[in-house]
């Protein structure tokens, strides 16, 4: 297949091309299939998501609430659109180990 440089414009306006793009949360690529990239995004993403709720998880208040943020603030930070990912077993070993360093974190467990 050979890929031509063609350019597309709307209303007079050249549209960028792009070798990927985010768009609703996921990193869609014209170039690469694989989902690692995407996977490594989405660890990235829940550090933030951990890092904003700190305050809850480094106090000793219950692991059950600790649980409840984790699940509804750093999880999906992690996870959005996993059910369209077709991961490989590395990928998913990647993503299993960026939770239960996460999670270590949040019970301080060293």
């Amino acid at each position: 297949m050979m890929e031509t440089d063609t350019s597309i414009y709307v209303n007079n306006t050249q549209i960028e091309n792009v070798e990927s793009y985010i768009y609703l949360g996921h990193r869609y690529s014209t170039r690469y299939k694989n989902q690692d990239m995407e996977i490594q995004r989405r660890i990235t993403a829940g550090w933030p998501a951990f890092a904003k709720h700190r305050d809850i998880f480094k106090n000793n208040i219950g692991t059950c609430l600790k649980r409840q943020i984790y699940n509804s603030c750093v999880l999906p930070a992690m996870t959005y659109g996993a059910e369209t990912w077709a991961p490989t077993t590395h990928a998913k070993n990647k993503l299993a180990a960026a939770h239960r360093k996460i999670e270590r974190s949040m019970l301080n467990i060293t």
